[in-house]
């Protein structure tokens, strides 16, 4: 173990390889370290990092001008990528800016601790431990399955979307699928093909809307130009057009929906179909589990011979000690959605959500914090980054479902860190917003 000038990134998915990009951009020494054995992340279908919840129909839900990196854009191709051509293009992201020779592949790492001299241990399975002066997190949070906690036992198929792959387990067989998120909506239109029969069952009710309105797609709609409009009056704008695309899906049922777009909707270009066709049913919530049925919150059974979870993912991160008090996905706790106010030289990239593209999300936060490690973009103090994430909180609570503590309004949260980082390069200190929201 020696000390180290250089920056562990963790992960070679989408979100780090955007900072390995941007931290070789701006000559800052780095490492990546990769679980799998090749780049990719969720993207890698049959990921041998056993992370990985690709399924074999997998496609982009943003079409491919909005999901590719702003510095190597996909140019060609379908406008909406399967995952074989978006790995193919993170293959050649990797490649074009030769990142290949800074990862390390078949490294998963297993402990991540502060030192008392500021730095950083980092250990990976079967390697020395080695010294790094920051850590870049960069394994998303698609890799640990949320099941509820339901009473009783089930006789038959359990299975979370995270390990679905095909439909074929689900033929001919009485199948519920839990949750109405964007994963839930597609696989039970997926099995539904094969299924005896489909029932969604969901706490709340969820948009459910096509990728196109007609030939256009839907995200083209949401431009730079328009989210310089507050989001209280984009929300109003964009709910029409939602109404028009796709529908409340679980209001008929008296699911609570919540405001348009206070949560990610669900994206499906069939689901409204298969509902109006009878194909599939949507119920309230799971009670109970009761050998070869479920019992739903009003009592009513189901019959049931499989059951599909889509019910989300928790973000852990085994490899940190839990006195660091690592972000979760209610309550990140981190300054411009990236820093650990609490753990100088900690840092998140890929820890978001958003309605629209990721990729220029993880883009941004990347060049953000490139900058940070260059020394020109300086961090405030922790008492004025808490200051600016409990206002962060509040935009938060106002405009969106508060339990969805990842979510951004996302091109004006992209622009905010682009303005930071720029202004960092022109004139390199502290940014004089520092306390400020990061999104107004």
């Amino acid at each position: 173990m020696h000390a180290s000038e250089s920056v562990a990134v963790i992960g070679a998915g989408g979100a780090g390889l955007a900072a390995a990009q941007a931290l070789k951009a701006r000559g800052v020494p780095f490492t990546v370290l990769e679980a799998g054995s090749g780049v990719g992340g969720n993207w890698r279908y049959g990921n041998d990092s056993g992370l990985g919840s690709a399924y074999a129909s997998l496609t982009t839900n943003v079409s491919r001008q909005r999901t590719s990196f702003r510095c190597y854009p996909l140019r060609r191709g379908p406008l909406f990528v399967h995952h074989t051509r978006m790995l193919s293009y993170l293959e050649d992201f990797t490649d074009h800016f030769a990142l290949r020779e800074h990862i390390r592949f078949r490294s998963p790492v297993s402990s991540v601790r502060r030192r008392p001299d500021g730095e950083w241990e980092v250990a990976a399975e079967g390697a020395t431990p080695e010294r790094y002066r920051a850590v870049l997190v960069a394994t998303g949070y698609n890799s640990v399955p949320r099941y509820p906690d339901l009473p009783g036992h089930f006789d038959g198929l359990q299975l979370h979307t995270h390990d679905y792959r095909t439909s074929d387990r689900f033929a001919g067989k009485d199948s519920v699928v839990v949750g109405l998120g964007c994963s839930a909506a597609e696989l039970a239109c997926e099995i539904r093909r094969v299924a005896k029969s489909v029932t969604v069952a969901a706490r709340s009710g969820n948009w459910v809307v096509p990728r196109r309105l007609g030939p256009l797609p839907l995200d083209w709609l949401d431009t730079r130009a328009g989210a310089l409009l507050p989001w209280s009056l984009r929300r109003r704008a964009f709910k029409p057009i939602g109404r028009l695309a796709g529908r409340d899906v679980g209001s008929s049922v008296g699911l609570p929906t919540g405001r348009f777009m206070d949560k990610p909707f669900a994206i499906s270009d069939e689901f409204g179909a298969a509902l109006r066709a009878g194909e599939i049913t949507v119920t309230g919530p799971v009670a109970e589990l009761a050998g070869d049925r479920v019992r739903l919150a009003d009592g009513t059974e189901v019959v049931a011979d499989a059951i599909l979870y889509g019910t989300g993912y928790r973000a852990e991160y085994p490899f940190l000690a839990a006195e660091v008090q690592p972000p979760t996905l209610e309550h990140t706790r981190l300054f411009r959605g990236i820093v650990h106010p609490d753990a100088p030289g900690l840092f998140f990239i890929g820890l978001v959500m958003a309605h629209g593209a990721l990729i220029p999300i993880f883009e941004a936060q990347a060049r953000w914090v490139a900058e940070v490690l260059a020394g020109r973009l300086l961090l405030s103090s922790t008492e004025v980054m808490h200051t600016s994430i409990a206002a962060d909180d509040e935009i938060r609570r106002r405009d969106f479902d508060p339990r969805w503590g990842v979510l951004w309004d996302h091109i004006p949260y992209i622009r905010s860190l682009e303005a930071e980082a720029r202004r960092a390069r022109r004139a390199p200190g502290e940014s004089g917003r520092a306390g400020a929201p990061t999104v107004q």
